[in-house]
């Protein structure tokens, strides 16, 4: 039975923060340079060029996310966008993992909109019923963002592209570190 974990873990982190899932993964696929066998998506997410566009659209999506200005992840058109980022990533880790793409997609996608509806209402009720600065709520819940998608892809090093567990000293494992 695969491990619904990893897939809800990109999601809710995606909700979060728009970016995160795909900017991981974009510069894992990037440093291995294996994401063209790992099909189309994947590919894409490889080439260096969607590794830097990805990684500064996180740090600015960061940036911004402290703005007054910026809508609420709530609004139908953030909340759409993070729902498709989290269904790429998870569609992208299904195949990794070599479980079934629907699962991936589906848990990814359910995940953003928790993660973006939770992460909302709790931010709100720190900030605004508890009476807490929103700048240290909003850097707990961009760190909260990194370590549920860097523990989502914790393994990613340790697995070949079938979704077994390469032993350690294995070629497999070595390569992959």
């Amino acid at each position: 039975m695969p491990s619904l974990l990893p897939f809800l873990e990109l999601g809710v982190a995606t909700g979060l923060r728009s970016m995160i899932a795909i900017s991981r993964l974009a510069g894992t696929l990037a440093a291995e340079g294996e994401g063209e066998t790992e099909g189309r998506i994947a590919g894409v997410l490889s080439r260096p060029w969607a590794r830097a566009l990805s990684l500064a659209m996180a740090a600015g999506e960061m940036v911004a996310d402290k703005l007054p200005m910026v809508p609420d992840r709530t609004d139908p058109g953030p909340l759409a966008g993070r729902a498709v980022n989290a269904a790429i990533a998870g569609h992208v880790l299904a195949i990794r993992r070599g479980e079934p793409r629907v699962l991936g997609v589906l848990l990814g996608a359910g995940g953003a909109l928790l993660g973006a509806h939770v992460g909302f209402r709790v931010r709100r009720a720190l900030t605004r019923q508890a009476g807490l600065p929103d700048l240290p709520v909003a850097l707990c819940e961009d760190a909260l963002a990194i370590a549920l998608v860097r523990h989502a892809l914790a393994d990613w090093s340790a697995r070949d592209a079938g979704g077994r567990v390469a032993p350690a000293g294995s070629p497999g494992f070595a390569h992959r570190r």
